[in-house]
This record gives structure tokens, sequence and C-alpha cells, in this order.
């Protein structure tokens, strides 16, 4: 008797690679639409990061910042503004007014700097607050400091409004007046340690 097996045997799969359908699409063609979108997605995030830079950066009125001329012999020339917190020590101004004009005037009442920035100008106005005690600057600039037996000036009053002169502030101190935004700085001499 024989031992083989009369189940037919089917031979092993045999797998061919499955043929690309061919297209019109030559390699040219794909490379000029990658380098075509690639240029429009490098426009849209340049020219969206222009805008993020131009408007949401921008200094309004009531904003604080850091003002020095570039030159301090050069007062009405070129200066170095970034914007800060209105609490931070670094913060030396207050946007008071933004001028339409670059000719227009600052605020008659106060001590305003004008202050080209690109292409407007603002009127700054220095960033003072009740309580605090500050020094001039080589420029010019009211600048925070702790308040020692030493400071110079203390601001113990400040009024919203422009009330009567000589009708708000302690006896002993004098008034700095802004006529924009209307406020009197009461200036004293800080008497404590």
């Amino acid at each position: 008797m024989s031992t083989e097996s009369t189940d037919p045997v089917e031979p092993p799969a045999v797998v061919t690679p499955a043929e690309e359908p061919e297209t019109d699409e030559s390699p040219k063609k794909n490379s000029w639409l990658k380098f075509a979108i690639v240029g429009v997605l490098a426009i849209v995030l340049v020219g969206g990061g222009v805008w993020a830079l131009t408007s949401l950066n921008t200094t309004g009125v009531g904003d604080c910042v850091s003002a020095s001329p570039k030159d301090v012999d050069k007062p009405d020339g070129d200066w170095n503004i970034s914007s800060e917190g209105c609490d931070s020590t670094s913060a030396t101004h207050r946007v008071a007014s933004v001028l339409n004009n670059a000719e227009d005037p600052c605020p008659a009442e106060g001590i305003y700097e004008p202050v080209k920035d690109g292409s407007k100008t603002m009127c700054l106005m220095p960033n003072l607050a009740e309580g605090n005690c500050y020094t001039s600057g080589d420029d010019g600039a009211f600048k925070k400091e702790a308040c020692t037996t030493e400071s110079p000036v203390k601001i113990v009053k400040k009024v919203d409004g422009l009330p009567e002169e000589g009708t708000v502030c302690p006896e002993g101190s004098s008034e700095l007046r802004f006529s924009e935004p209307a406020s009197v700085y009461c200036m004293g001499v800080h008497e404590g340690s």
C-alpha cells in the first residue's frame, strides 16, 4: 500500500507587484505645485507676523512705556521706546495722547514730551503714582526709586480732574498739573525712613 496522498497539491501563489496607473502629472508638475504651496504659506506666515507686530503691539493712550532719547543731547531726535507694565520701575512714561498730525502740539498744561514712534507722534507724560518716590534722571525722566530720607520727590496725593489751583494739595507740597488726562499730582518730600 502506498502512503502517498491523492489530494491535489496547489502550487504556492505568486505575488506580482501591482502596476501604478499612469497619470498626466509629471515630476516637474508636482515640484511646481509644491513650490507654489510653500510660497503661499510663506507669504501668509510673514504677512501674519507683520500684522501681529504692528497691530497687537501698538502703544495707545494710557499705556506705559520705557522711553529715553537715543542721544541725551538731542531730545528732539529719535527715542528708544518699549512697552512696559505701569507698575514696572522701568516704565518712565505714560501715553497721554496720540497726535493726528506731527505738527500738532501736545496738551498745554503739564510736562509732556512729544515723541515720534514710527508714523505716529505721541505725547508722553511722566508715569507717576501716589505713594511712590522719584528722582530725575540725566534725560529728565522721573525714575521710580525706593522711598528713603534721601528721596527728593514723593507723590503724596493724586487727584483726578483739574480743580482750582492751590485747593487740593497738602501744605508743603507742590502741584504738578496735567490737562490730558486731567489730573493733579501733589509732590512733597518723603519724611519717613
